[in-house]
């Protein structure tokens, strides 16, 4: 009773790992046939494939970008979304930094995020959002006022564009709660902190993260399928042997339940056993007259005799006299008997007897 007690709030814990770790709602995906684990292995490492042409691409286009050297800043004022943009969505922007301007945070799925706002080149309105990680927002401060003093100053920002759509309504979003007149066509930039080719280089390297994870994820699927073909071989393997053991052992009891039943012979001292039971040896009656074993039907003694008496081998008669057909008794030509025939043929005489000849009847009988 004490350690059901004591295991109780383990079974709780287990349980709730269990409910948020393994779900029944992809417990499935563990129970698939091995054949769908490989053909799926199979088409996420040709995902994986692509990615890593991907990624070579762009280290390959950084390095080229980097050759070509950073392009010619645009005025925010004049700045366009189609023709301002460079090879791996690379911008140029100059503008006003403000140091009267608030900073702000936002959380975009998870990830926390802080941005700069930059004014256009004439100071109307708000035209960019640097967005940056929370903790680079001081060294991106000290950037831009590196490149003047007071609080206007005239910046160069190199950096990349983002496209994000839930960057640039979180960011709408807060310039509404600073009551700060934004632009209608405000750029969201990913400013480049120290050296560019080092940036372009790292935004390279990054890409490669999704060829780890769909090759991992082939492995794994990989691994699930080999797994399961060799748990589905065996089984058939013991379930194969299972089954000639109960047909070998169902053919052993067949023949078992046809032959006789046999009891146990009978220890020393004991009488000598029998299918019906224990022989009990019966006392013998002196007195009484001795009984036949069987029935003889009796028989004359003649008849008994010639029963005994061994059967006579028959003689086979000897073979004529050679007689010549020719003048003068010549032996070219001659008459064969039957027997000599197959004497001479089959190396055995027939065994024929020869067929008497009838008797003559005299004339006066």
């Amino acid at each position: 009773m004490t350690s059901s007690i004591l295991t109780l709030p383990f079974r709780i814990v287990f349980g709730i790992v269990k409910f948020f770790l393994y779900p029944w709602y992809i417990r499935w995906i563990f129970r698939l046939p091995w054949i769908v684990y490989l053909g799926l292995a199979a088409g996420v490492g040709y995902l994986a494939y692509q990615e890593y042409v991907n990624y070579r691409f762009n280290v390959f286009e950084a390095g080229y970008q980097i050759s070509e050297g950073v392009p010619d800043p645009t005025p925010l004022s004049k700045w366009n979304g189609v023709s301002n943009v460079y090879s791996n969505d690379e911008v140029h922007v100059s503008g006003l930094y403000f140091s009267a301007l608030p900073q702000g945070e936002f959380t975009p799925i998870g990830l926390e995020r802080g941005f700069i706002l930059l004014a256009d080149d004439q100071g109307r309105e708000v035209k960019a959002a640097l967005v940056v990680r929370p903790n680079d927002l001081p060294r991106l401060q000290r950037q831009l006022e590196a490149q003047g003093g007071g609080e206007r100053i005239a910046v160069n920002v190199n950096g990349t564009l983002s496209r994000s759509s839930d960057w640039l309504s979180a960011i709408e979003t807060e310039l509404l709660v600073m009551n700060l007149p934004g632009s209608p066509e405000l750029v969201v930039i990913e400013p480049f902190l120290g050296n560019r080719a080092d940036a372009l280089h790292d935004a390279a390297e990054k890409t490669f993260g999704m060829v780890s994870v769909l090759g991992g994820l082939a492995g794994l699927l990989a691994f699930l399928g080999a797994a399961r073909l060799l748990v589905s071989s065996n089984a058939r393997s013991k379930s194969s042997e299972h089954q000639s053991q109960k047909s070998g052992q169902e053919v052993h009891e067949d023949r078992q339940g046809k032959q006789p039943m046999q009891k146990d012979r009978p220890t020393d001292g004991a009488p000598t056993a029998s299918p019906w039971g224990v022989f009990q040896p019966q006392p013998r009656d002196t007195d009484a007259k001795p009984q036949p074993s069987r029935m003889v039907k009796p028989q004359p003694p003649g008849q008994a005799k010639a029963n005994t008496a061994k059967p006579k081998r028959e003689e086979i008669p000897a073979e004529p006299a050679f007689k010549s057909v020719f003048p003068g008794g010549g032996s070219a030509f001659r008459f064969k008997t039957a027997d000599q025939i197959i004497k001479q043929t089959f190396g055995a005489r027939s065994g024929l007897k020869p067929r008497a000849k009838p008797a003559k009847i005299s004339k006066g009988a």
